[in-house]
């Protein structure tokens, strides 16, 4: 792995080095057929996605039909394919290059739409690494990924978001703190391969049990995302700590 490379391949293997942070990893691989068709038959449900791209770009969603059928989802687009050489095909064009192939996690949802969470952990130079905001990103209608503008969706604060989810019967306190340990444990962990990042995005899911998941991590974070909650703290805090 090149130092320099901050792919989601790269820093996938960063963190799976980790034995603290190996459970909240979904499984992942580099998009080759083994692999591809081990995930989906142990899962039915698996995500295609480059190593490069954000935003949600590139995202596909293939469900496993049975009898040799396949549902592919792209954005809000839904394609049935029939035929395990076809569909590697079509996920896997000739002109496509670092893929990977991950788990699908099944996220907690409000009113039916997925929603995932976008963690800031930041430090000052020197200095230990901070939560400095945290938000609910939920998809729009129809859509699997929850990025704001491709899909529509929506920003709500954590707790609210989970007090309207499945989850709201567990205890959102401890909750919080749980995705809060696991972000620091996510950026401490970056920082021994990177050294000189001081602002990670950290994206993580919570599934129906409300287990939590690290999607992934982006080393240049928009903090202009936390514009779109009603209290501005967060986002003020943010620009602070990007000095």
């Amino acid at each position: 792995m090149s130092r320099r490379s901050s792919s989601k391949w790269s820093k996938y293997k960063v963190l799976k080095k980790s034995q603290s942070l190996v459970r909240y990893l979904p499984a992942t691989y580099p998009l080759k057929k083994k692999p591809f068709w081990r995930l989906l038959n142990q899962y039915d449900e698996v995500i295609v996605k480059p190593t490069g791209s954000y935003g949600g770009r590139g995202v596909l969603l293939i469900k496993a039909l049975g009898g040799q059928k396949f549902l592919v989802r792209a954005g809000a687009k839904r394609k049935k394919i029939t035929g395990t050489t076809k569909l590697l095909n079509y996920v896997r064009p000739p002109s496509s290059k670092n893929l990977i192939v991950q788990q699908r996690i099944s996220l907690a949802t409000i009113n039916g739409r997925p929603f995932d969470l976008r963690v800031m952990v930041q430090r000052l130079r020197k200095s230990s690494w901070e939560i400095t905001g945290k938000l609910a990103k939920v998809a729009g209608k129809g859509y699997i990924i929850t990025n704001m503008r491709r899909s529509h969706g929506s920003i709500l604060p954590v707790k609210k978001a989970i007090q309207r989810s499945q989850l709201k019967s567990l205890s959102t306190h401890s909750l919080l703190a749980h995705i809060d340990q696991v972000a620091l444990l996510t950026a401490k962990q970056l920082k021994s391969y990177y050294p000189r990042i001081r602002s990670i995005g950290i994206d993580l899911g919570l599934d129906k049990s409300g287990k939590v998941w690290i999607i992934e991590a982006n080393f240049k974070p928009a903090a202009s995302l936390f514009l779109n909650l009603k209290d501005k703290s967060m986002y003020r805090r943010i620009r602070f700590f990007s000095k």
